[in-house]
């Protein structure tokens, strides 16, 4: 099963994340962007790295641009591919353009969930990622691609 690194300095917020995730990915929590980066060096020097990563912006210690930025130095330092980087989840209280456009172009992350969210919400998220399976098939029969009508 894949593993996912959880990084959030709110317990409250890791089991929700976890509570998401649960029976689709095996977690692993950090409570600091710093633990982040020890956890993260730590699978990779061990050869079982992460499959995701899903990070808070705002915490103590290490902020989350920083501690993700971190983790894509010891990716290239340790000769990753870009295709080969984990994908990365950054989760924010902040809805402006100017951090989310930070998270996905400074920190290398590839989606952006604003808190509160719902577990149906990440993982939609997971799956435009391609790292979970669209419970509707690639073609859900006539009209895909069309907007849903009575939704």
């Amino acid at each position: 099963m894949p593993r996912v690194l959880i990084v959030d300095d709110s317990r409250d917020q890791r089991y929700l994340i976890v509570q998401a995730l649960e029976g689709r990915f095996v977690p692993d929590e950090a409570a600091d962007g710093r633990q982040a980066v020890a956890l993260y060096l730590a699978a990779l020097k061990a050869g079982t790295p992460y499959d995701l990563v899903v990070m808070d912006i705002l915490m103590p210690e290490l902020n989350g641009h920083d501690a993700l930025a971190s983790i894509r130095r010891l990716e290239l330092e340790h000769g990753l591919a870009e295709e080969a980087r984990v994908p990365a989840v950054m989760l924010s209280s902040l809805d402006d353009p100017g951090n989310m456009m930070r998270a996905q172009f400074e920190s290398g992350a590839q989606a952006y969930v604003t808190k509160p969210f719902t577990a149906a919400i990440l993982l939609e998220a997971l799956t435009s990622l391609g790292l979970l399976e669209n419970p509707l098939g690639e073609e859900s029969g006539e009209g895909a691609g069309e907007p849903c009508k009575t939704c």
